[in-house]
């Protein structure tokens, strides 16, 4: 998710304005919940945006401040042969999954393992540098505010998808890189991203998924993993569709990627990981909301990590200009009383949304496994209008 110009956060303020005015008065109990009657109409708006976008299947997960999490399902997770969503249909986040994995990395960092600032070189067994400038370190707090210099529009997308690529021959690829040094400028990267996950590994000695489970799925009691042969049973996993004109498509088959054998561990080939492979259900996409959302990291992030996760990096350690925390994008005052921080992910047609808003203890989830992908700058437009959706549900 890149960036959000001030313009556009002005068009995305003014749209959510105009979507929250169509909500009826919305009245909750006394735990802060909707009633019921408030949920039915909210769920009446969602579908219309829903319809509107062609969604096959979707969740819309509420935390509102101080009360339960409530989560509204529509449609499909799978259309052959056709099962609905439910509140434990697994959905792929996309590259919501950079989110998750930063309390992970930050959870490395507080014990002592990762360096934000050191150079990862010694860490891969290999000298680390844009050939552009070679005498500047990569550093994890450049990989996990995307300034780092590493581009996806080299050769990431065609060798990089190839069996057999490691990450060292990636990164000395010189049209991985950038011409600015790395820390000068954000520029996203999913590179990036996989080559953070990997000096997790190499960190924890340990699978990405594993070091995932016991830093922050397994405390928080999360079904949640990277791997979704690690979800059971198979049948809750929901499938991917791109969706044009005609009916959806499916592009991401999820029991055949559940179904394949294991694989070695083998953290040079593991780059693909972290970028975006993260499935949880709507009980997890609640409990991390509530983890970013927090102030005290519930056990999982010291409270000084995880402020920082959610603090602009703009010349902090090695990084001169980010524009945003540690893979957290900022929506300042774009929903009417919240100022949430979080991440939007899309890939296979799917789009998913992770905002918080740590001052009101509050947050919202989105999860669609098809949708027509229309922007939004600079989210997608059925995502923002579910969240916009939501915050004014919530308020």
């Amino acid at each position: 998710m890149k960036n959000a110009s001030r313009a556009q956060l002005l068009a995305l303020q003014a749209r959510a304005a105009r979507l929250a005015g169509r909500l009826p008065p919305l009245p909750h109990a006394p735990d802060g919940a909707l009633t019921p009657e408030s949920l039915a109409a909210l769920e009446t708006a969602a579908r219309r945006i829903l319809r509107t976008n062609g969604a096959v299947g979707a969740s819309l997960v509420l935390c509102p401040p101080g009360g339960a999490a409530q989560t509204l399902c529509f449609g499909s997770a799978r259309l052959r042969p056709r099962q609905p969503v439910t509140p434990r249909t697994c959905f792929r986040v996309a590259s919501v999954s950079k989110l998750v994995m930063t309390f992970g990395a930050l959870s490395l960092c507080a014990d002592g393992l990762l360096d934000l600032d050191g150079d990862l070189s010694p860490l891969l067994g290999y000298r680390v540098r844009s050939p552009h400038a070679p005498d500047i370190p990569v550093t994890l707090r450049m990989l996990l505010t995307h300034t780092s210099g590493l581009r996806d529009e080299g050769t990431y997308s065609s060798r990089g998808m190839q069996s057999g690529c490691t990450l060292r021959e990636l990164l000395e690829e010189p049209a991985n890189w950038l011409p600015q040094p790395p820390g000068a400028a954000f520029h996203y990267s999913n590179l990036g991203a996989g080559t953070a996950g990997v000096a997790m590994e190499l960190a924890a000695g340990m699978p990405f998924d594993d070091l995932m489970q016991s830093r922050v799925f397994a405390p928080l009691g999360l079904r949640a993993s990277y791997d979704p042969r690690r979800i059971e049973p198979a049948g809750d996993l929901a499938d991917g569709y791109r969706v044009r004109l005609l009916l959806p498509r499916r592009a991401y088959d999820a029991a055949a990627l559940a179904a394949r054998p294991p694989e070695p561990f083998c953290p040079e080939r593991d780059y693909l990981i972290a970028a975006g492979r993260l499935i949880l259900d709507s009980a997890a996409m609640a409990g991390l909301i509530r983890l970013l959302a927090s102030q005290d990291g519930l056990g999982v992030l010291p409270p000084e990590q995880l402020a920082l996760m959610r603090t602009c990096q703009d010349g902090l350690g090695n990084v001169a200009q980010a524009g945003r925390g540690l893979n957290t994008a900022f929506l300042p005052d774009v929903f009417a009383g919240f100022s949430p921080v979080g991440h939007q992910g899309v890939a296979y047609g799917m789009c998913a949304e992770l905002f918080a808003d740590p001052a009101r203890g509050a947050g919202v989830g989105v999860m669609i496994n098809g949708v027509r992908l229309v922007r939004n700058p600079p989210l997608m437009r059925a995502g923002f209008d579910l969240l916009a959706l939501g915050f004014a549900a919530i308020d």
